[in-house]
């Protein structure tokens, strides 16, 4: 009879050790599970911001070629286009709801010297800014928006 306790004691010392390294490492995984997810959010909402401002850009520009003899950028500061607020959200995927006029920046460009395109040339200047809502936006750690800068010039 009394192995059978000391049996029994020793297996609850090894359920209580147990306990204790999962207590131990339990925060340390999820943190780690938490930064990944965090990171590859953030990857993508980067991409998808690029991707939405280069659209953006690209509507301008090539919009510039279809509206007459002489061509100029659809790019002239102050609020965007309609067309150039769609390709930006045809561009954004899942976050297209958040493009708007509003969160967009328009300005015309001119390339420079070392860009190997006459300085004459028009372009297009895009900024598009989307909302990033991170896990590690819970305890306010990084980034609240994200901006992307897209250039594209009559070629």
């Amino acid at each position: 009879m009394k192995a059978s306790n000391g049996r029994r004691r020793l297996r609850q010392l090894e359920l209580g050790a147990t306990m204790v390294e999962f207590a131990l490492v339990a925060p340390l995984f999820f943190a780690l599970l938490i930064g990944i997810f965090s990171a590859t959010t953030y990857v993508f909402e980067v991409q998808v911001a690029n991707d939405s401002a280069q659209a953006a850009a690209r509507w301008g520009v090539a919009s510039a070629n279809f509206a007459g003899a002489t061509p100029a950028p659809q790019c002239s500061g102050g609020s965007p286009p309609a067309g150039m607020v769609s390709a930006a959200q045809a561009a954004a995927g899942p976050l297209a709801s958040s493009i708007t006029a509003a969160t967009m920046t328009v300005s015309a460009a001119t390339p420079s010297a070392a860009s190997g395109l006459n300085t004459s040339t028009d372009g297009c200047q895009v900024e598009v800014t989307v909302p990033y809502v991170s896990f590690g936006g819970f305890f306010d750690l990084g980034p609240t928006h994200i901006t992307a800068t897209a250039v594209d010039y009559v070629t």
